[in-house]
């Protein structure tokens, strides 16, 4: 009989880490079958791995330099010399909650987070920097930003983007063309972020010069930031999810737009052992009970996958 091997009883054996056995499982250098939720090495497979790895180049004469572009050389090299799952994301509950709940499972990659917004996030998955981003966007956007690649798009959550004002809005604003008051001061956040994303894009559809926003130059990295900016006076207005107006509890959401938010990562990625207790967390009722409990999560979707 073919003798099966868990990952650990391969790291033992050739004296190496249980996360380097993953990783050479997941660079395909070494073969593995998925045995319900668990992986399992053979004895053929892990001899063609030990025998491909003691090939000489005497044995292998026309073997050429691996030429590739300075950027392909460093989006290799930051993911192969990683030993665990990069996700990109900036923080939040669900993410933190992903995250956490990747250590309870035993064929789970560690992971290591990635602190960008959803442009910058994407963009690194197009060059290969991380292995899943975490992005905001209508489903036809993402192609756009990582043209040419066969995407898979998992359903963590939809929510509500909108307006921050003070409690009460004693200014009496209620929509994007009330930016450009002379008596309104906006919150902005920086280029990239879902917010920005949004702002920019009704501004244009609404035929809103930018220079005719007061604030708009001046940008802050989270939506918690301009919702203090709006709190202690220095803003008028915000643009931002409903979580963190409700965290605040100083503030009033207006509800502009519903927005899903996905993890976006390669098709062939979702296949892979170790990335598919993604997908398997985000589905638990446990993801989807505590996602509930936070203020402007909508989880009527969550862990539906589109395939881009």
């Amino acid at each position: 009989m073919n003798k099966l091997y868990t990952a650990q009883e391969v790291a033992d054996r050739l004296k190496i880490k249980k996360t380097t056995v993953y990783e050479l499982i997941k660079r395909n250098e070494l073969e593995s079958s998925k045995i319900g939720k668990q992986i399992r090495i053979s004895e053929e497979q892990l001899n063609r791995y030990l025998k491909g790895n003691s090939t000489t180049e005497e044995e292998s004469p026309l073997r050429f330099p691996d030429f590739q572009p300075e950027s392909s050389l460093l989006k290799r090299d930051y993911l192969l010399h990683s030993n665990g799952l990069i996700i990109s994301g900036q923080a939040s509950p669900a993410l933190d909650l992903l995250i956490n709940q990747m250590a309870l499972y035993p064929d789970a990659l560690p992971v290591l987070q990635s602190h960008q917004n959803t442009y910058n996030g994407l963009y690194s998955l197009y060059f290969r920097k991380v292995h899943a981003a975490v992005a905001a966007l209508a489903p036809e956007q993402i192609p756009a930003l990582i043209p040419g690649i066969p995407l898979a798009a998992l359903y963590l959550y939809e929510y509500a983007i909108g307006f921050y004002v003070k409690k009460g809005n004693p200014k009496n604003l209620n929509s994007i063309r009330d930016l450009t008051r002379a008596d309104v001061i906006l919150a902005n956040r920086e280029k990239g972020s879902t917010s920005r994303i949004w702002l920019d894009e009704n501004l244009k559809k609404s035929g809103i010069a930018a220079d005719s926003v007061s604030g708009y130059k001046k940008e802050m990295v989270s939506d918690l930031s301009t919702a203090e900016a709006v709190i202690s006076g220095r803003a008028d207005i915000a643009v931002g999810g409903e979580t963190s107006a409700a965290q605040s509890g100083h503030l009033d959401f207006l509800p502009m737009a519903k927005l899903p938010m996905f993890l976006v990562m390669e098709k062939e990625t979702l296949q892979k052992p170790g990335f598919s207790v993604l997908a398997d967390i985000v589905r638990s009722d446990e993801f989807r009970t505590s996602l509930q409990s936070q203020s402007g999560y909508d989880t009527g979707r969550t862990g539906e996958i589109l395939y881009l």
